[in-house]
């Protein structure tokens, strides 16, 4: 489990900015149901105060220590120079630094990479013991381990490359000795799920290619397809049931689509996916991610996680990660929305709210602020711009620009 994150110099993050799933003493039990690291965080902020480059940050860290992000040739090797897709600070030369505290087969880890696009300066991973004993599990500097475990020693035997985590050294190269540790933290990190990129939100088609390929996803995985039908049978009371069917494709193999049952006067009435509303065909072209987080563990980051999807049906998709008898992996879920009912859903502790000073990102967790009490709608407040994260044009300013 995630119980840390920060970044510094990333996107419009400057100084730096710090997420936090980990609870504290004054967190009421119904919130964090007797454990110290939440499984949900919503991220709320006005129109460009930076919630989606946190998101982006933190894909960013995933996507890198997980595997090779460079392009390589049909040898294995680089095609150009190092050029990794890194946003620094309004593209100062500084270099870009991430951290992250977390917990992988009840062990915790600290880890930090400092690097800037053309490749890795410093990266290190400490292991914690008892929660008080620390071992240094590699340090590196540029393409060379300066220390690491007596285990890992066979490390300072490959050629680094400036693009390569550590960590994901295990997915190109067999080792004499184990490397069972880095293998056990690179899939970890490998179940992560993201719908953000260098480039912002990634666009999940509803119709066409996208319906097809889901249509084939629940088709083979009988228990994804169930967890789905149930959820949007639950927030659709006009769909009876639904069903996945397969015909031969023109090109030899299969095609596979959903098929809509509806019923009217004793009639079963059967819709295709272009007939449905928007909200059905989000849930059907986006649960498999809540379905593969929940049953594999990990982090599924989400941004505009509220799309197209009405206010009421928000909590209970929160639900999924909250409610322990349903996700047992203590898989997590991290997004962003515009929604501003969903911050009462949320509560202090599973909040997190951005500003922007000076064109700089920064947030916080709402348990800091002091006025916010936990037996008392948090909405009002923040409606009303006292604890930030609101757009700061009026819409009276709005007419008033377009007026002349």
């Amino acid at each position: 489990m995630i119980k840390n994150f920060g970044v510094k110099n990333f996107a419009s993050i400057g100084e730096g900015i710090e997420v936090s799933f980990e609870f504290d003493g004054n967190t009421p039990e119904n919130v964090s149901n007797g454990q110290n690291i939440g499984t949900v965080l919503g991220i709320k902020g006005a129109n460009g105060s930076g919630k989606t480059n946190i998101l982006k940050a933190i894909s960013f860290l995933f996507s890198f220590v997980s595997k090779r992000i460079a392009p390589l040739d049909e040898d294995g090797e680089l095609k150009g120079d190092v050029n990794l897709p890194l946003d620094s600070f309004f593209h100062n030369t500084d270099p870009s630094e991430f951290y992250l505290e977390f917990v992988c087969d009840e062990t915790k880890y600290h880890y930090e990479v400092t690097l800037k696009s053309d490749g890795i300066l410093t990266e290190s991973l400490i292991r914690n013991v008892g929660g008080k004993t620390e071992f240094l599990v590699f340090h590196r500097e540029n393409e060379e381990i300066l220390e690491c475990e007596d285990g890992l020693q066979e490390l300072k035997t490959i050629k680094l490359r400036a693009d390569q985590s550590i960590i994901s050294l295990p997915n190109d190269y067999k080792f004499h000795t184990s490397t069972f540790e880095l293998e056990l933290i690179n899939e970890y990190f490998k179940k992560f799920i993201f719908n953000v990129g260098q480039g912002g939100m990634r666009y999940d088609g509803y119709n066409g290619p996208t319906e097809r390929v889901r249509s084939q996803f629940y088709f083979e995985n009988k228990d994804a397809f169930n967890f789905v039908k149930k959820i949007i049978k639950s927030c659709d009371d006009g769909i009876d049931d639904i069903q996945i069917k397969r015909q031969k494709g023109e090109n030899g193999g299969f095609v596979y689509f959903p098929e809509y049952i509806h019923k009217y006067k004793g009639k079963e009435h059967k819709l295709a996916q272009h007939d449905e509303a928007m909200g059905t065909k989000v849930l059907f072209s986006s649960l498999y991610k809540y379905w593969l987080t929940l049953t594999h563990g990990g982090l599924l980051i989400v941004d505009e996680f509220d799309i197209h999807l009405h206010s009421m049906i928000l909590p209970e998709i929160l639900g999924l990660f909250t409610n322990t008898k349903i996700n047992k992996k203590s898989a997590q879920l991290i997004f962003t929305a515009h929604n501003t009912e969903i911050i009462d859903s949320l509560g202090r502790y599973r909040t997190i709210l951005v500003n922007k000073e000076d064109n700089e990102t920064y947030c916080f967790r709402l348990d800091k602020v002091s006025v916010l009490r936990n037996d008392r709608a948090i909405t009002p407040v923040y409606l009303k711009g006292k604890i930030g994260g609101v757009p700061k044009l009026k819409k009276a300013n709005i007419l008033r620009a377009l007026e002349g």
